[in-house]
């Protein structure tokens, strides 16, 4: 009897045994996520420091296995450096990882995370908070190269220019070459540009959300954050951010995207949004070979303005076609390159859209879509809706 019980229970227990065996030789245990842990500040000057001891956590500093700061938690507290992470006058390749830099208050400026003369560098899946009033950025790539700031997300305060600071920036590139920052979410809340490029060249500033939420005070001697801004620089693509500005100052509006002193800028497929109907969207100053299409402009006061007549494209010429403006008044009949094709309508306006010195020549009747895959051309992955395709006008007339 009792032996019939133990066959009994080893015919149950054999089965579970072997099923819990193959579970776990088909399913290896997979790392775990490691946890943010506090570290002070990060110093590292010159391809030596690449150590331990300064957090790097893996790595080798090659292109396919490059030196890795992750997992750490860093407060720049009262009294500690200027920076969270700084990395100087490097050549080998890093990546900062999935790290928090947080400077609540400082006694002093600070950045967050500053590459200074560095190159083959990638900050990514990071978050940087530089709520102090006394702020110098939060991610600030200067006279580096080959460096990619891409995923994180970036907030600043209340800025002010009460530091000594000669930037504000959110995120920035000054002096640098083949800079790419896409993908970031980024807010300031008061002076300075949420993001900013400077004296730089082959900049691409890609699928960014960028969120101007400032409103300062009246008679206080800070103005509200701008936007996207690029300053003596040439080479620069932006495409595909979401520029919105959520605050309205009567006293000083913010500006959008300002592109001023620089040269060859191509400017696609963003969205430029006002809530209240305040500030303005793109502003070419002293700016030359710059074309400007398939952008949504909506309900700013001062859609667009452009002081250098002649010098720069406000559309991609037909059947591309120009931007969305929210507030264009004109008709659709007609078609082709003269819009003298009627009745023959194509979803461009029969109209140039005119504004201050210069004028979108083909502007759309509906705001663009994008199909999210970055092919496309010279476009860059933006496509128009289906009533202002090439296909479309070929059927319709």
């Amino acid at each position: 009897m009792m032996g019939a019980r133990r066959r009994k229970i080893a015919s149950i227990v054999m089965p579970v045994v072997l099923l819990i065996t193959s579970f776990v030789l088909l399913n290896p245990t997979l790392p775990r996520a490691v946890a943010s842990q506090s570290h002070s500040s990060i110093l590292i000057v010159g391809n030596a420091e690449f150590t331990p001891a300064n957090g790097v956590t893996g790595g080798t500093g090659t292109a396919s296995d490059p030196y890795v700061i992750q997992g750490w938690n860093i407060n720049v507290c009262w009294q500690c450096p200027y920076y969270g992470i700084e990395v100087a006058n490097t050549t080998a390749y890093f990546r900062i990882f999935n790290v928090t830099v947080s400077s609540l208050i400082t006694a002093q400026p600070a950045t967050g995370i500053l590459l200074k003369n560095a190159t083959n560098g990638r900050i990514d899946n990071s978050v940087v908070q530089d709520e102090s009033v006394l702020c110098c950025g939060g991610i600030i790539v200067d006279s580096s190269r080959n460096v990619v700031v891409n995923a994180n997300n970036a907030e600043a305060g209340t800025c002010n220019n009460f530091s000594s600071c000669s930037v504000y920036d959110t995120v920035g590139a000054y002096g640098s070459t083949n800079v790419t920052i896409s993908g970031n979410s980024i807010r300031a809340d008061a002076s300075g540009n949420v993001l900013g490029v400077r004296g730089s060249s082959n900049a691409s500033i890609l699928n960014n959300t960028i969120l101007m939420n400032g409103l300062a005070p009246i008679g206080a001697p800070w103005d509200p954050s701008n936007g996207i801004v690029v300053s003596s620089s040439g080479n620069v693509k932006i495409s595909q951010n979401s520029v919105r500005d959520a605050a309205c100052s009567a006293y000083s509006p913010a500006k959008s995207m300002i592109v001023g002193g620089s040269s060859n800028v191509q400017i696609f497929g963003n969205n430029i949004t006002s809530s209240y109907s305040c500030g303005s969207g793109i502003l070419l100053q002293s700016a030359t070979g710059s074309i400007v299409y398939h952008n949504n402009l909506v309900n700013n006061s001062v859609q667009a303005s452009d002081d250098n007549p002649g010098k720069n494209q406000w559309d991609n010429g037909y059947p591309t076609g120009g931007n969305y403006w929210s507030d264009f008044k004109g008709v659709d009949n007609c078609s082709a390159p003269q819009q003298n094709i009627c009745p023959s309508p194509d979803g461009i306006g029969d109209t140039p859209y005119g504004f201050t010195s210069a004028q979108d020549n083909y502007p759309l009747m509906k705001p663009f879509v994008a199909n999210g895959s970055g092919s496309g051309g010279p476009t860059g992955g933006i496509t128009l809706p289906v009533d202002k395709s090439p296909d479309s006008r070929q059927s319709s007339s």
